[in-house]
Parts: C-alpha cells; sequence; structure tokens
C-alpha cells in the first residue's frame, strides 16, 4: 500500500490503516481501498493474494560418461594407456592470481588427470 498523503511505501495492520514510515509526512489512518483500474472503481480491502508454487522439470545431466574439452592429437600423452589422443580443457580451481588447471580426459581409456 502507498501512503495516500506522500505516496511513500506503507504496510497497513490488519485493520486496514496504515502509518506512513516517511517521518516528514506522519499520516496515521485509514488507506485509501478504493481506485479505478481501468475505468472502473475497485475495492482493494477485499483483494486477495496468493503464492502458489510452481512445479518444476528438472534434468539431470550427467556428463560424466561425456567427453569433455577440445580433443587434441599430439600434445598430450595417456600415462595410463600411451594413447596420444586427448580431451583438454582449462579450468580455474583455485583463486583467481593462481593459474588455470588443464583438466585432461583420454579419449580411448577414459582416464582423467590434471597439469597444475
Amino acid at each position: 500500500m502507498f501512503c495516500p498523503k506522500c505516496g511513500t511505501l506503507s504496510f497497513p495492520s490488519p485493520s486496514g490503516d496504515i502509518s506512513c514510515t516517511n517521518y516528514k509526512c506522519g499520516y496515521n489512518g485509514p488507506a485509501n481501498l478504493k481506485t479505478k483500474i481501468n475505468g472502473k472503481e475497485v475495492d482493494l480491502s477485499k483483494a486477495t493474494s496468493s503464492t502458489k508454487a510452481e512445479t518444476r522439470v528438472y534434468e539431470v545431466i550427467k556428463d560424466s560418461d561425456k567427453m569433455q574439452g577440445v580433443l587434441t592429437t599430439n600434445t598430450y600423452m595417456c600415462p595410463k594407456c600411451d594413447c596420444i589422443e586427448v580431451f583438454a580443457y582449462l579450468e580455474q580451481t583455485r583463486s583467481s592470481d593462481e593459474p588455470e588447471t588443464r583438466m585432461l580426459t583420454c579419449k580411448d581409456c577414459n582416464h582423467g588427470w590434471r597439469e597444475y
């Protein structure tokens, strides 16, 4: 509700009276509960509101099975199977003044390791 005198946002009591929060205005009294909406006079004392929770559909994405990063060839070698085709990407794992961590995943055996 807004103060009918100065327009400051005010919260009505259960009885419908408002106390203006603006110390310069100091209005205490009934709120102007009638207003015109689209040319019709509406009594706001009968207005209701509800907080209906909407349901959401969540999709769980399991990306551990998926290769991540850019496929590189002859740049890195898998320590487990000696494959030279490796997916690589950079990730900031520590504070911003530290360098990124290079995350690596083997294309053949899916072995993952990191370089600092």
